[in-house]
C-alpha cells in the first residue's frame, strides 16, 4: 500500500480564526513591540493600507493596549524570547506565522538604556545574530530593518561636521561595553548583507527624544541638575518619534532599499541650549570630576544618565549626514521636539 501523502505546514486553506492571507502586502514582524517605539510603529503599520498583518513579539505577557491599536483586527501578539532558539524557530514555523505570510521584520528588541550585564550583551548582540540567521534560513523574509544608533560612530575632535555612513565606527578598546555591543550588532547585520534572499536595512538614528523612550539623552535632559563638560558645547541633533516611524516605514515600503542610512531629526542646537530649554538647572564642571559626580547622581536617583558611555559626545559634535536617506528613501525630518 502506498504511503499516505501529507500536506506541508503552509496550508493552502487558512484555518478558522487565522489572520487573512495578504500576499500582495507587506506583513511585518516587530521584535521589541512592547517598547515605546515598537508600540508606535505597530499602531501606524496596522492603519497603513499597504500593510496586511502586523505580528508583534516581546518577552512579556500580552500588553493591555493590544486591542486598541488595530481597528482592522490585523495585529497579533506573541510572547517569544529571541535568545531561545526553540522559541524562535517555533515562532517562524508556526501555522499562524505562515498563514500571516510574514515577509518583513523590524528588529527593535534591544536594551537602549545603559545597563551592564551578560543579559544585555546577549540580547543586543546574540539576539540580533539569532534573529538574522532565522530570517535568512526561513527563506520567506524579504526585508529586515535594524534600528541602529549614532553611538556606533567614533567621535574625535577633528571629525567633519557631518558624519556619513562610511565614517569610522568606535572599535576602541576603551569604549564602554554597551557601545561595543551596539557596534557588534551593527556589524553583524552588515556582514550578512550579501545574502541573496533578504534585503537588510540598517538605520543609524540620531538621539530619539520622547515620552517613555529609553535613551541616553532623554536621561541626560531629565537629570537634576544637568551636568556638562566645562569648556565644551557640542552641537547635538534630536530625533522626533514621528520621524523614527517615517524612516522605518520608508525602509519597509521602498522595495529595493537596502544598506546603511543615517537618520537625523529636524532640531539641532548646542547642548547648552537644549539643556536650558529642558528647564533643569545646568552646571559646568571640569572633565575629571564628571565620572565621580555622575556616579553620585545615579546613586541618589538624580539621573539615569551614564556618563562613561557619552563622555566623547559631551565634547565633540556628532551630526549625521543624511543625504543618502534623502536620496534613496525620500526621508525628510518634520518633527520638532516640544520641551
Amino acid at each position: 500500500m502506498p504511503a499516505k501523502r501529507t500536506s506541508p505546514v503552509p496550508a493552502t486553506r487558512p484555518r478558522k480564526g487565522a489572520p487573512p492571507r495578504s500576499n500582495d502586502k507587506v506583513n511585518v514582524l516587530i521584535t521589541g513591540v512592547t517598547t515605546s517605539i515598537g508600540r508606535h510603529l505597530a499602531t501606524h503599520l496596522c492603519r497603513d493600507p499597504k500593510v496586511g498583518v502586523v505580528m508583534g513579539v516581546g518577552q512579556q505577557d500580552r500588553p493591555y493596549w493590544v486591542d486598541d491599536i488595530a481597528p482592522r483586527g490585523n495585529f497579533i501578539y506573541r510572547t517569544c524570547d529571541i535568545l531561545k532558539a526553540r522559541e524562535l524557530k517555533n515562532l517562524f514555523y508556526s501555522r499562524l506565522f505562515v498563514e500571516a505570510n510574514i515577509n518583513a521584520v523590524v528588529h527593535l528588541a534591544f536594551k537602549t538604556r545603559v545597563y551592564h550585564s551578560e543579559d544585555v550583551h546577549a540580547l543586543n548582540v546574540l539576539g540580533t545574530k539569532a534573529l538574522l540567521e532565522t530570517c535568512i534560513e526561513s527563506g520567506h523574509i524579504r526585508k529586515f530593518v535594524f534600528k541602529s544608533s549614532d553611538v556606533v560612530y567614533k567621535l574625535r575632535p577633528n571629525n567633519p561636521i557631518y558624519l556619513d555612513e562610511n565614517a569610522d565606527l568606535n572599535f576602541g578598546s576603551n569604549a564602554d561595553q554597551w557601545v561595543k555591543d551596539r557596534v557588534d550588532a551593527d556589524m553583524i547585520c552588515r556582514s550578512m548583507m550579501d545574502n541573496k534572499s533578504m534585503r537588510i536595512v540598517i538605520l543609524r538614528m540620531s538621539n530619539i527624544i520622547g515620552r517613555k523612550v529609553d535613551g541616553q539623552l532623554n536621561a541626560y535632559f531629565d537629570s537634576k541638575p544637568i551636568v556638562k563638560t566645562m569648556g565644551f558645547n557640542p552641537m547635538i541633533n534630536l530625533l522626533h518619534m514621528k520621524d523614527v516611524i517615517q524612516a522605518i516605514q520608508l525602509s519597509l515600503f521602498k522595495k529595493n532599499a537596502h544598506g546603511i542610512f543615517n537618520i537625523a531629526g529636524a532640531d539641532t542646537a548646542p547642548i547648552s541650549t537644549i539643556a536650558e530649554l529642558s528647564g533643569a538647572p545646568v552646571v559646568s564642571l571640569p572633565e575629571p570630576l564628571l565620572p565621580f559626580v555622575n556616579k553620585i547622581q545615579r546613586v541618589l536617583g538624580l539621573t539615569q544618565y551614564y556618563y562613561d558611555v557619552d563622555k566623547e559626545r559631551q565634547k565633540y559634535t556628532c551630526l549625521l549626514d543624511m543625504a543618502k536617506a534623502q536620496r534613496v528613501l525620500g526621508y525628510e525630518p518634520t518633527g520638532h521636539i516640544d520641551f
